[in-house]
């Protein structure tokens, strides 16, 4: 495939789901929660987990854990996922970053979300 004729989906997902600012500490040893929503036009279920990456383009870190749940509260599955704080590229002063991956039928997906980066100094 040319990979300039791959349109991506956009997608919903929410970075350290429930809290906001989504603060990141790029020296951290820990791992970050990442959420992919199901929204109206999307059902996260559909992902496949093996493909996806996330970190400051999206193109870093692979997930470590991953969970089918309702995290949103609005009665339908989303898929959460775990990744290692260090394999993700994020650094201080970055604003946001990025989430990429395909569904199991193959149609890619690309998602962003706003970040604040902590204990920078």
């Amino acid at each position: 495939k040319n990979p300039q004729l791959i349109s991506f989906s956009p997608i919903v997902i929410d970075i350290h789901p429930g809290s906001f600012p989504n603060s990141i500490n790029p020296r951290s040893k820990g791992v970050i929660p990442v959420a992919i929503l199901t929204t109206d036009t999307f059902d996260a279920a559909t992902v496949d987990e093996t493909t996806v990456l996330f970190g400051a383009t999206g193109t870093e870190a692979a997930p470590v854990h991953s969970v089918l749940e309702d995290d949103d509260g609005d009665g339908d599955t989303d898929m959460i996922l775990h990744f290692e704080i260090q394999g993700t590229g994020i650094a201080c002063g970055d604003t946001s970053a990025s989430l990429t991956g395909e569904t199991f039928g193959g149609q890619a997906i690309e998602g962003s979300d706003s970040i604040r980066t902590v204990k920078c100094k």
